[in-house]
């Protein structure tokens, strides 16, 4: 059966920036069926992140206004529901969703996905997207860009969809920075529960993380899987009194977070909005040794040396004096992983760190955390929303929501 609307797909690549054809794209500028002339709405986590702080600056509450609550309480699937609903109010044309299902649990993107689908039979879709498996069944065409002007418009069924290779052959540097007394189990939570107010959040947690594991947290949206790190790395209160054993000592009894944070390297998405100055790419990764957002003090010469033994490592050392904000996603994250594990630490929090990324960046930076994991005595704690298949943990920690706080099953 022929659909009724053309729909189409767009590479999310560095290649041909957003910023130069999406704003044509949406006033209907470009000479593509159904959508020349027409006005289009952008279905986007900038967009969503936008009204969040309406919200919050001017309490404007235009996405939420009939639920009595604020968007920043809402998990993301509930977040993305109400972004669309208010959207599809405003009768365009055209919707451009771009990347759609980032930071969404498996049953949330199924959800979503069945909602577009139904929405593919009233009005054209445009789907600019990272990951191929993404791509929604009705799309009939992929637009290539070149600047602002279209390259290519090609039958989805005839797109070849790019895939670099690559390769990490040298060996995990070693480590310079010593840790004594480590014990065999780094982390223990005994019978962990979690309130805020009159919400159960998590209950009767119990989990060992050894020297050495490689683990998966995985669970759908809301279920704490950023509470239960935040007993781990951050300074959660609610740890406090409670069975969690940090290196051997129970938290709170007299050990400083810093201390802590000293034997953890951590990365997550959040973290690139800190590093706002031009930083090399050898000066990221050196400042892994004093956790600073950039780099204060004259490195040694053993540093120095181990940082440019990282760069070999990730193929990088022809871009040492490259700034880092202009490297992709991809690269970034790489970054700063070897900025997290230039002192070995004794446990890796890699939280969402394939988020935002294409099927390459998230094959490249996968391929580094497998070979972290097989060459260097560290332990890792991978969090994703969603399975991914190339990475390959020893064990798996599943939360699983209930009415009295999610319980978790190690794998």
């Amino acid at each position: 059966m022929t659909p009724s609307h053309q729909h189409y797909a767009i590479e999310d690549t560095a290649r041909s920036p957003q910023k130069q054809w999406l704003p044509q794209l949406l006033s209907g500028f470009y000479k593509l069926p159904g959508l020349e002339g027409k006005q289009g709405v952008l279905f986007s986590n900038a967009v969503l992140e936008t009204y969040i702080e309406e919200e919050e600056k001017h309490d404007n509450f235009e996405l939420t206004s009939g639920l009595n609550r604020s968007l920043r309480t809402l998990s993301s699937g509930e977040q993305k529901k109400a972004l669309l609903s208010h959207l599809l109010q405003q009768n365009p044309d055209f919707i451009v969703l771009n990347n759609p299902y980032e930071a969404l649990d498996k049953a949330s993107v199924s959800v979503l996905k069945e909602e577009l689908m139904s929405l593919s039979k009233s009005m054209p879709i445009v789907l600019i997207f990272n990951r191929q498996d993404d791509l929604l069944p009705v799309i009939t065409h992929v637009i290539t860009f070149e600047n602002t002007e279209i390259k290519a418009i090609v039958p989805i069924e005839d797109y070849k969809f790019k895939r670099s290779t690559f390769v990490f052959d040298k060996d995990i540097p070693s480590a310079i920075t010593a840790y004594t007394n480590i014990p065999e189990v780094l982390i223990e939570l005994k019978n962990v529960n979690v309130h805020y107010e009159d919400r159960s959040i998590l209950k009767d947690i119990n989990w060992t993380i050894k020297k050495k594991e490689f683990w998966h947290l995985i669970g759908p949206n809301g279920s704490g899987k950023t509470t239960l790190l935040s007993m781990i790395y951050g300074n959660n209160s609610k740890g406090y009194g409670q069975e969690v054993y940090l290196f051997g000592q129970k938290k709170g009894s007299g050990e400083s977070v810093w201390d802590i944070k000293q034997k953890i390297g951590y990365i997550s998405p959040a973290m690139l909005e800190l590093f706002k100055r031009s930083y090399t790419v050898e000066q990221m990764i050196i400042s892994g040794f004093y956790d600073s957002i950039g780099l204060y003090q004259t490195p040694s010469t053993a540093q120095i040396r181990a940082a440019a033994q990282w760069m070999n490592v990730l193929n990088l050392s022809d871009q040492k004096n490259t700034s880092f904000l202009k490297l992709s996603p991809a690269v970034q994250r790489l970054i700063l992983i070897a900025r997290a594990m230039i002192k070995h630490p004794p446990l890796l929090i890699l939280d969402e760190p394939l988020i935002n990324v294409d099927d390459d960046g998230r094959a490249l930076i996968s391929a580094l955390i497998n070979k972290i994991a097989k060459e260097s005595e560290t332990s890792i704690l991978f969090v994703a929303h969603r399975d991914e298949a190339n990475i390959h943990p020893d064990f798996i920690y599943e939360l699983y929501p209930s009415p009295n706080g999610s319980v978790g099953i190690p794998k």
